[in-house]
């Protein structure tokens, strides 16, 4: 498993956008935690999955590339962390 902290964002049906922390198994799949950094966001709400498995810095560029309003709490901790 990846030792790298990895991010998922990921969309509810209210669009709003939230991230989840995630890891790479030894076969190279993503794999992400049940519930949001922020924990307002539940994976199985999601109805879009707008990157999957980044690093910070790539998350970070993501996410501004996305041009929509991430939840502070997810987003504060993509920056902090």
């Amino acid at each position: 498993m990846s030792e790298t902290p990895l991010y998922t964002l990921k969309e509810n049906i209210d669009e709003e956008l939230h991230l989840f922390k995630s890891q790479k198994d030894t076969s190279g799949e993503c794999l992400t935690k049940s519930i949001s950094i922020c924990k307002k966001m539940r994976y199985n709400e999601a109805i879009k999955t707008h990157f999957a498995c980044q690093v910070n810095t790539s998350a970070q560029l993501e996410s501004m590339k996305i041009n929509r309003i991430i939840c502070e709490v997810c987003k504060r901790h993509l920056y902090t962390e």
